[in-house]
């Protein structure tokens, strides 16, 4: 019997896997240690490679924020979908698609990140650029589960998602009972939204 050898990776597919393991050991850092305070040496050796290895797959620290958003993007997809597939009127969706969003945002890395994230864009708003793509792409999702009722589908989106996201990090650390009631009101008040009287 033949042995069995795993195909090789090729160069394209190192190189994504080196990138993925850089930006996981600089998320890892970010929440740790903040952003400002950690340096790209600290990522080199949590990551376990050289510096200049490093440096061969970002310039800096914002080219691994942009890589972030990337897959924040990519994770987003999946809600993105529920909320497109449904009638404007999948009031069982937009539910869904905030339990969901709650529980990515009230994990303790998640908001730790965001928080990061957010405080960086503050300082450099073009390190922002695609973390705000993806919540033009949520508001966008969201609108169309908005009634007409609003003077604005768009603010009104946005706030629906302010809502949920400060939900969530309202929920870090707080005990599992807590949690429960912060998501039941959540969805109370979602349902009021998109069903006034």
């Amino acid at each position: 019997m033949a042995e069995h050898r795993p195909e090789k990776s090729t160069r394209a597919d190192k190189t994504a896997q080196r990138r993925q393991l850089i930006v996981e050991a600089a998320a890892k850092l970010f929440i740790l240690k903040g952003f400002h305070q950690t340096g790209m040496r600290d990522i080199a050796g949590e990551a376990g490679i050289s510096l200049g290895n490093l440096y061969n797959h970002f310039n800096g620290k914002h080219e691994i924020i942009a890589a972030i958003a990337e897959i924040e993007a990519s994770e987003m997809e999946p809600l993105l979908n529920l909320l497109d597939s449904v009638s404007a009127d999948g009031s069982a969706a937009l539910a869904e698609f905030a339990e969901a969003y709650f529980a990515i945002c009230s994990s303790p890395e998640n908001a730790a990140l965001s928080a990061e994230i957010v405080a960086e864009i503050f300082r450099n708003p073009e390190a922002g650029g695609a973390f705000l793509k993806t919540r033009a792409r949520l508001i966008g999702a969201l609108e169309r589960h908005i009634p007409d009722v609003y003077s604005s589908r768009t603010a009104t989106a946005g706030l629906v998602l302010d809502l949920i996201e400060r939900a969530g990090q309202s929920a870090v650390g707080t005990t599992a009972a807590s949690q429960k009631e912060i998501r039941a009101s959540l969805l109370e008040i979602l349902t009021r939204v998109i069903e006034p009287s």
